[in-house]
């Protein structure tokens, strides 16, 4: 008897139209903390390249002083390259070496760049984690009004400001959301006050704000209170996203008589920097958007077996709240800091974090965490557990 090996034959992807090549990278494509992952599919080969490159070049990341390469592409002749990379770019993120005019780098001069050959990007990034090397420069100082002035000068539709320099405050809110359309605002830093929001914010971009970002995903504290938080949610009817960590709320902010009812599809409420923000409070600022809310991030800070029970069960039982999500930034911080415990003490010092920092979950019932709909509960704890221990 004689057995003949099965021969397979696998298709090569050359083969497959453009359009759905085009479709499936921009899918393993993502721009993610200042990182393009899956980059490395534009050295497949000639085919990959071209339909991988638009989606790498959508964001711009200038970590200065290398910024001076890329600007070397933008000022090609589009002729002599495979595309217009100017027009590939829609959003740009810039890293400065120095809040400064310099001529090798710093951020007044990385502005000037892009706003000279990239006049048409709709988003802008700031992220500035100079802290006390601020000082540290070679050239003049920023101001606010020149920082200002080359912000203004690009029609955008995103801006994140992340910086804790003293040109970046509430006058430079002031000057660049005037006469602009912005839909989506982030800002970090503690010279960003609730005068700015109260006084700028709200009355230039009332009808256009999207989204409002304060403290998430920042390099820089922040100083607003929940006062501006009841304030955006009662006068920008048009906002649907919000993200809050490290602001300074306060039960005493909602406690309102008539809390404006918002039309929030998408809450992130990370830690809070004030110890009196309770479950009443996360109570009333959920209940200004319990109507409409679809999904919600909270951090493990606001997690009681009373807040589960009042608060989270009910939004979840109600038709529009499709997913929520447990957080702790906390936990975070302490995996990158022990990435590897190099002892047995360390890996009982990871162990107790772990068991004060998730400690509400135990005094839950089986029955309690059955109503949640959610077996995940215990098996997220054992998951986090596994992974820990494999880092």
């Amino acid at each position: 008897m004689h057995f003949h090996a099965i021969e397979t034959k696998t298709f090569p992807l050359i083969k497959l139209p453009f359009d759905l090549i085009t479709n499936i990278l921009s899918f393993l494509i993502k721009h993610q903390n200042s990182k393009v992952h899956g980059s490395n599919l534009i050295f497949v080969n000639h085919l990959f390249a071209k339909a991988a490159i638009p989606f790498v070049w959508s964001h711009l990341y200038l970590k200065e002083p290398t910024q001076r390469n890329i600007f070397n592409i933008l000022q090609t002749p589009p002729s002599n390259l495979m595309f217009n990379y100017q027009t590939l770019v829609k959003s740009v993120t810039i890293c400065p070496v120095s809040i400064s005019n310099m001529k090798s780098g710093g951020l007044l001069r990385t502005l000037e760049l892009v706003q000279n050959f990239l006049p048409n990007i709709s988003g802008l990034h700031v992220e500035d984690s100079l802290s006390f090397c601020h000082v540290c420069h070679v050239g003049k100082e920023a101001t606010t009004e020149q920082v200002a002035d080359l912000i203004s000068k690009n029609h955008l539709d995103k801006l994140m400001l992340d910086s804790d320099h003293s040109a970046f405050n509430d006058d430079l809110l002031e000057i660049i959301t005037k006469d602009s359309h912005l839909k989506f605002l982030s800002i970090n830093g503690s010279n960003f006050t609730d005068d700015g929001v109260l006084n700028h914010i709200i009355p230039n971009l009332k009808n256009d704000l999207v989204e409002f970002s304060v403290g998430f995903g920042g390099m820089n504290p922040v100083s607003l209170t929940g006062n501006s938080v009841i304030a955006l949610l009662e006068h920008c009817p048009n906002i649907r996203r919000m993200s809050l960590e490290g602001v300074n709320l306060n039960d005493s902010d909602f406690a309102v008589e008539d809390l404006p009812l918002s039309q929030l599809e998408h809450l992130r409420l990370g830690k809070a920097c004030h110890q009196n923000f309770t479950t009443n409070g996360l109570f009333s600022l959920l209940s200004t958007c319990n109507k409409t809310l679809i999904s919600l991030v909270l951090d493990l800070d606001h997690l009681s077996q009373s807040a589960l029970q009042e608060i989270i069960i009910p939004l979840f039982q109600r038709q529009k709240l499709q997913e929520i999500h447990l957080v702790s930034e906390s936990w975070a911080e302490w995996i990158a800091y022990y990435p590897r415990p190099r002892s047995e003490q360390e890996v009982k010092a990871k162990e107790a974090m772990w068991r004060w920092k998730l400690k509400a979950y135990w005094g839950l019932s089986a029955d309690l965490i059955n109503l949640v709909g959610l077996l995940g509960i215990d098996i997220l704890l054992k998951e986090i557990v596994i992974r820990m221990f494999k880092n």
